[in-house]
């Protein structure tokens, strides 16, 4: 209840901010998640939101996001184009995802997680060979940076590139990107998804047992990773 008060009292600032002033539109980052996210929820607890006082509207809260991120001068544009990237990527949009991963990239040369989620935006939009290209970009990027990496990181990047490789076919490549992947200091899910991508490969080339094999280490990793579409997905090749 707390954070239901704090995410109420912001929504409502922010609204009278941009009623007070239109032309000050980094109000809008807020007020447009927020309607975004009410749009996803199920009609009951869409209700819920709207007696609260919460406004929905999916396209109307990306426009608000969207204007934020198209104003150099605002003060949290940044915020709104990594929002942007997440949206779009769950919209489907990839290549509005990579347009804006390509601007930020411009802005933030030194930052190598944007070079990752520009491989992994690629791979979702059926573009393995960009997304490749990105990934091996940012692994070289990660040899040189001395900076702090975040927990199981270099497992993540041979993770995505793996993949990118498998969809090219380039089977020896991929499989032994997923050995780094699949190491036990990586995080659980990385492990299981690796797995997944080792299953496929093996069904690819007719070996059911192997695939079998993969697919069961792939739904226990992602159980305990608690990525509940990785379990499904394994539990699918027999």
């Amino acid at each position: 209840m707390a954070g239901f008060r704090a995410a109420r009292r912001s929504y409502d600032e922010c609204e009278q901010a941009l009623a007070l002033d239109p032309a000050r539109v980094e109000p809008g980052l807020v007020v447009g998640t927020y309607r975004y996210i009410v749009s996803t929820l199920s009609l009951p607890m869409r209700m819920m939101a709207y007696v609260a006082g919460f406004g929905g509207g999916k396209e109307k809260g990306l426009r608000m996001i969207e204007e934020v991120a198209a104003r150099p001068q605002a003060e949290n544009r940044t915020d709104a184009q990594f929002a942007l990237v997440l949206l779009y990527n769950r919209e489907r949009r990839y290549a509005d995802a990579l347009r804006t991963l390509a601007d930020l990239r411009r802005e933030y040369p030194r930052n190598r997680l944007v070079l990752l989620e520009t491989g992994a935006t690629a791979l979702r939009a059926g573009r393995p060979q960009d997304a490749e290209a990105a990934l091996n970009e940012g692994l070289q990027m990660l040899a040189r940076d001395q900076r702090p990496r975040m927990p199981g990181e270099e497992a993540l990047w041979h993770l995505k590139r793996g993949s990118a490789r498998a969809a090219l076919k380039r089977t020896a490549e991929a499989t032994a990107d997923l050995a780094i992947a699949t190491r036990p200091d990586s995080l659980p899910w990385v492990q299981g998804r690796a797995h997944l991508e080792n299953a496929r490969i093996a069904l690819q080339a007719g070996n059911a047992a192997d695939a079998r094999r993969e697919a069961a280490s792939a739904a226990a990793a992602c159980g305990t990773g608690n990525d509940a579409v990785c379990v499904e997905e394994a539990r699918k090749i027999k």
